[in-house]
């Protein structure tokens, strides 16, 4: 197999600080559960995300070094890694819940999945194997967490999530759904884990309005006349 491309160890240098990153929003989520009082079973989940975003941080690397960047920069931005709470805990874990489980997490099954299905590279797909099945425990916390908030402060968290979420949204659909494909990807690049644009788009499309829209109308929130 050829050597991996400039785009591929980028692409997995970003996945090693997007893995850092979800670790300690995953973190930030358990503080903030145990001092809203969550179950403790909720407690329990968001410690085992701890764990296991840690632990996709350092396969991401260990693929990052198989495919021959072991020398390159991870841009970890410090500042990222700690989430305003200006209006208190429980609107602190209202956002976190729904921005990097309930949206984040359930874009995440299907494209690691879309991944997972082109990868052949024997250091990224058992990689991409263990990420992919620890994602779906991470999707089902978030919407168990959110049940859980609407059960503290229905009025309240709805009112924040109503207000929120077309902002959260448009994010997800701005970083997936609107970047063209200038250059189609090598098998090679295929292998090693990458998916084209195209395939960001079609998972973002499909995931808002078969998974997404559904899971936010079964709790009374309605997304029409979102992208």
């Amino acid at each position: 197999m050829s050597s991996a491309s400039r785009r591929v160890l980028a692409e997995w240098s970003n996945r090693v600080a997007a893995e850092y990153t979800s670790a300690t929003y995953a973190a930030q989520a358990l503080h903030r559960a145990i001092q809203v009082g969550l179950p403790d079973e909720l407690h329990r989940t968001a410690l085992r995300i701890v764990g296991d975003e840690l632990d996709h941080a350092r396969l991401s690397h260990d693929c990052l070094t198989a495919l021959g960047g072991a020398d390159e920069p991870i841009p970890l931005e410090l500042n990222a890694l700690a989430l305003p709470s200006p209006e208190g805990p429980l609107a602190a874990l209202v956002d976190n819940v729904v921005r990097n489980f309930c949206l984040g997490e359930t874009f995440a099954v299907p494209l690691f999945d879309a991944m997972r299905r082109t990868a052949t590279h024997p250091a990224v797909q058992p990689a991409l194997t263990r990420i992919l099945r620890d994602e779906a425990v991470h999707r089902a916390f978030g919407w168990s967490a959110l049940d859980a908030l609407l059960q503290v402060d229905e009025a309240g968290v709805r009112e924040r999530i109503i207000h929120q979420l077309p902002g959260w949204l448009e994010g997800f659909r701005k970083a997936y759904a609107t970047m063209p494909d200038i250059n189609t990807l090598t098998a090679d690049e295929l292998a090693m884990g990458l998916i084209p644009l195209s395939t960001y788009a079609e998972v973002h499309d499909q995931t808002v309005a078969q998974d997404i829209r559904v899971r936010f109308a079964e709790r009374g929130i309605n997304l029409q006349g979102t992208a």
